[in-house]
């Protein structure tokens, strides 16, 4: 039953059926010469579409290439084709970011400009700031929270601002009315308990006369309803300033002395120089700042003022240019004359 059920099995593969004839034609003493036929190759033509796969790295058209070369070539130039590809492989790119492909490619985000924090940008300190500048420019931008802060360097400007010499002027913007009059309170609060100071504020309400400008309000308009008049009146009656000047008063200079500058420059004169710089912090509303425009105004100032010592230090600097080529000449006529008075005397 073995045999029946494995000559059907062997009969079936082509070598397994050459090897049995083999073996009874050699025990009947004949030879069974194999019976040969032409193999066609058949060489798969070349496919210049590239296959997308599922993968980091992209398929290209010539590694397909290489391999179908490779499947043809003898087992001898396989060794050349590796040194090609190993070469090939060690070449750097043109273009990294061609070698990956398009989903797993990456944008950098770009920050979008915020405006808020535009608006509470630290604007930068002047030359030699007063000492007590950077902390009150902090406290105002980031505790009181008025934004669009601009520093006006005034202290030399000739003739100087109605407001005192040596002065530097801050603007700031408040949120609102209710803010605005918040943030005055508290800044001068803060200096009077911190740094021992007596600013003053024009145009701040405390909070009894603003009770009574409201009571006096109420009050007129009771009356005007009981005599039958529904007219209503427009003015704010002095509830909205819009803006408060805070006069801190005069601090601590961060330029030298005046026994330094008279001892470095020689300066003499009659009079006194004002120790020490005014600061003032004005607060306005963003409607009330538009309409003063007072960055346009005191721009101008120092503009003009920065003009005219350009001119100031050019005519200075011809000055002395003129000075020195007068005396090079002097020097040159005297040194002549000396050598003719030499040459007569011999």
């Amino acid at each position: 039953m073995v045999i029946r059920k494995a000559v059907p099995s062997l009969l079936r593969c082509s070598n397994c059926r050459v090897a049995l004839l083999n073996a009874v034609a050699s025990h009947a003493g004949l030879s069974v010469r194999p019976a040969t036929r032409a193999t066609k190759t058949r060489i798969k033509p070349v496919d210049n579409t590239t296959k997308q796969y599922f993968s980091t790295s992209p398929v290209r058209t010539s590694d397909l290439v290489q391999q179908q070369r490779q499947e043809q070539l003898p087992p001898g130039a396989e060794t050349s084709l590796e040194a090609e590809q190993y070469a090939e492989s060690n070449e750097i790119p043109e273009n990294p970011t061609s070698a990956t492909p398009w989903y797993l490619q990456v944008e950098k985000p770009q920050r979008a400009s915020n405006p808020l924090l535009e608006r509470q940008r630290m604007p930068e300190l002047p030359s030699d700031p007063p000492p007590l500048l950077k902390p009150v420019l902090e406290h105002v931008s980031i505790d009181l929270g008025l934004d669009d802060l601009t520093i006006f360097d005034l202290r030399k400007i000739d003739p100087p601002p109605a407001l005192g010499a040596n002065l530097i002027m801050v603007l700031g913007t408040a949120r609102s009315e209710k803010h605005l009059h918040v943030s005055a309170d508290r800044f001068c609060r803060w200096l009077k308990i911190t740094y021992k100071l007596t600013p003053h504020a024009d145009g701040l309400m405390g909070r009894g006369e603003l009770k009574l400008k409201m009571r006096r309000k109420v009050r007129r308009a009771r009356l005007l309803s009981s005599v039958g008049s529904s007219e209503t009146s427009t003015t704010d009656d002095g509830l909205r300033t819009g803006w408060i000047c805070v006069n801190v008063g005069t601090i601590e200079d961060g330029r030298a002395s005046t026994e330094e500058f008279t001892e470095q420059h020689g300066y003499v004169g009659f009079g006194s120089e004002v120790e020490g710089a005014k600061l003032v912090v004005q607060m306005l509303t963003e409607e009330k700042r538009e309409e003063l425009d007072l960055e346009d105004l005191w721009g101008k100032m120092v503009r003009r003022h920065d003009r005219k010592e350009d001119r100031i230090s050019k005519a200075q600097d011809g000055l002395s240019a003129d000075q020195e080529i007068g005396q090079s000449s002097m020097r040159e006529e005297l040194s002549y004359s000396d050598l003719s008075s030499t040459a007569i005397s011999n």
